[in-house]
């Protein structure tokens, strides 16, 4: 994903791009990156030119424009498509990987427990386990730091497939309580839409066949 950098810079540049992502379309204080990433703010400007290149392949577009901020602009499912690519190139063969650049120890434990849940009902790999945990990182991230934009469940799906994933016993339950966990995490008593339940299923489902 990031390539022909050193480790340090590889490191740098991921969690750069994350914050920006999770944060989206929140600008983001210049001071507040270069404390995050232990880096001037030259270093972070010139970053950014990379971070722009990478979020381009996607429809993103990094906004510097407000004095000592940056946001990025983009649809939701694009934001999520990004930072799941970028979290698939951290990932290792035959191993969980939950120790992600930005760390929550909270947030991590959480994962762990839904995801051990989820387990006891339908048999994954690793594969599919980390992209499951992927996932929520991201879905948690984005609702506690950014301002998520979603389509409604009649915009995105018809009553049949309501239906059909509300009939989904092993997963949907699971899917349900999952996202009454994660919103006991939020700021505020935000909650989350019921669409994203329907999501989540889905997505279950997809990484499980």
């Amino acid at each position: 994903m990031i390539k022909n950098q050193d480790p340090q810079t590889t490191e740098r540049l991921t969690r750069l791009t994350l914050l920006l992502v999770i944060h989206a379309p929140k600008h983001v204080p210049l001071e507040e990156l270069t404390q995050a990433l232990n880096a001037d703010a030259d270093t972070i400007r010139h970053d950014l030119n990379w971070v722009s290149d990478f979020l381009a392949r996607y429809g993103l577009v990094v906004d510097p424009s407000v004095d000592q901020q940056v946001a990025v602009y983009g649809q939701e499912n694009y934001l999520f498509r990004a930072a799941l690519d970028l979290l698939k190139s951290l990932s290792k063969p035959h191993q969980l990987v939950t120790d992600l650049p930005i760390s929550d120890p909270a947030l991590e434990t959480q994962l762990e427990q839904r995801l051990d849940a989820l387990l006891k009902t339908i048999p994954l790999d690793t594969t599919a386990q980390q992209s499951i945990y992927d996932y929520l990182w991201t879905l948690a991230m984005r609702y506690r730091y950014g301002r998520v934009k979603r389509l409604g469940l009649a915009e995105l799906f018809t009553p049949g497939q309501l239906a059909l994933i509300s009939n989904e016993k092993g997963i949907h339950p699971w899917s349900q309580k999952t996202i009454e966990v994660l919103e006991d995490s939020l700021p505020g008593k935000q909650d989350f839409p019921l669409v994203e339940a329907y999501l989540l299923t889905l997505r279950v489902w997809l990484y499980a066949n």
